[in-house]
């Protein structure tokens, strides 16, 4: 649990454990005083919890008689929050059956991994979790007949430059994607469409014709959906959630819902982790499910993690950052910090060095010269004089600049 957190944390902690762990005894928290109820929401919302939290409320209230109560105010303004998302997630849920109806129909081979679907698998409901897109993993090679569907729906993408045959922008076999996701922006929703978890600096090493090839079926607002293989979806939750270095609750509650919801050999679990490079990830999102929500863990699981002391390092980490109530997200150089300490192998420091948007043409050079893909190559010959042409502009901007004053 988070004990030095504030008691609104702390509240919002217990309510959450309640709504998403089986069995859960509704807990009396530790107040010594009635709970700041405007703090308490806002932590809520910023952890993307508070369907969970108003879920969890109920049960406490209950079970503490009048040792708790929680202001009718209250429960009507969270209430009218949560009816709010869910009207707005079922409108989600409906676009995203209508997207995935139009691309089997086209051969489109797409697995929606967030949003509803996850929502529908880890918590048997697909209006609970919050979320504000839809992110689709789509082969490398239906990128373009799925985006040009989604256009044909009215999406356009967020770039604003041509996408053209889209092979500039998915790189070649010996170039670097320029963009590691189209952002379509609808008239209602956005898409995220992926073809691949994680980026080219950060792996997750599984290709999406694995992933495929093992996909499940979930039933999403009554209709079936492809849907990630439970234990693909339990290491993508991990990887995930340790990308962001865990500062959200909500990651956190994803994880333990699927984990609740994983029904497998635990060993082979940990077995496809460690071929991923994952196994660290997953050890450590078990390790801040037990320590934050009290979640007991599976036995292979527990024993692995008594072997890696890095794992708690980590986990201490991660606890003391969500105990200030609201930690910022890392910088990228923190989010790569992180990202070393929790890798399997030393060697994730050379994709991290290696292929650092820093050090490869980016969308700036799209932006700048919209090429073929065929020609995507010459973007290494484009980058450099980019920035070149770019320096005489910037300069001339710091010279315009006024002097501050002195004081």
């Amino acid at each position: 649990m988070l004990t030095e957190a504030e008691p609104e944390l702390q509240l919002v902690v217990d309510c959450v454990r309640t709504a998403i762990v089986t069995d859960a005894s509704p807990e009396l928290p530790a107040l010594d005083d009635t709970p700041d109820w405007d703090r308490v929401v806002e932590l809520a919302r910023y952890h993307g919890v508070v369907q969970l939290l108003y879920q969890g409320l109920e049960p406490i209230a209950r079970e503490s008689g009048d040792e708790f109560t929680v202001p009718e105010s209250v429960l009507t303004r969270l209430n009218s929050t949560v009816q709010g998302k869910r009207m707005r997630n079922l409108a989600f849920t409906t676009e995203l059956q209508e997207i995935i109806e139009s691309f089997e129909t086209r051969g489109v081979r797409a697995v929606p991994f967030k949003g509803p679907t996850l929502s529908a698998a880890a918590y048997d409901d697909a209006t609970v979790r919050e979320y504000n897109d839809l992110d689709l993993l789509v082969h490398p090679e239906d990128i373009t007949v799925a985006a040009d569907i989604l256009e044909e729906r009215g999406y356009e993408w967020r770039g604003g430059t041509p996408r053209l045959d889209d092979a500039a922008l998915l790189g070649g076999p010996v170039t670097k994607a320029i963009v590691h996701e189209y952002e379509m922006r609808g008239p209602e929703f956005d898409v995220e469409l992926r073809w691949r978890v994680g980026d080219a600096e950060r792996p997750f090493t599984t290709p999406f014709s694995e992933l495929w090839d093992r996909r499940d079926t979930v039933a999403v607002g009554g209709q079936p959906l492809p849907a990630l293989a439970q234990p693909d979806r339990l290491l993508v939750l991990a990887f995930h959630g340790t990308k962001h270095r865990w500062y959200l609750l909500k990651w956190l509650c994803d994880f333990v819902a699927a984990l609740e919801s994983t029904e497998a050999d635990w060993s082979h679990v940990l077995a496809r982790a460690r071929e991923t490079g994952v196994q660290r990830n997953l050890l450590l999102g078990a390790a801040l499910a037990r320590t934050v929500f009290g979640y007991a863990l599976p036995t292979p699981i527990l024993d692995r993690l008594r072997t890696d002391d890095r794992v708690t390092e980590l986990t201490e980490a991660v606890v003391e950052s969500l105990a200030a109530g609201t930690p910022q997200a890392p910088t990228q150089f923190k989010a790569a910090q992180f990202h070393l300490a929790a890798s399997d192998s030393a060697t994730a420091l050379v994709p991290l060095l290696l292929l650092h948007s820093s050090l490869h043409p980016t969308y700036s050079e799209y932006q700048f010269c919209p090429l073929p893909g065929p020609l995507h190559p010459l973007y290494y010959v484009i980058w450099p004089l980019r920035l070149l042409l770019e320096v005489p502009q910037w300069q001339r901007q710091r010279s315009e600049e006024p002097l501050d004053e002195a004081t």
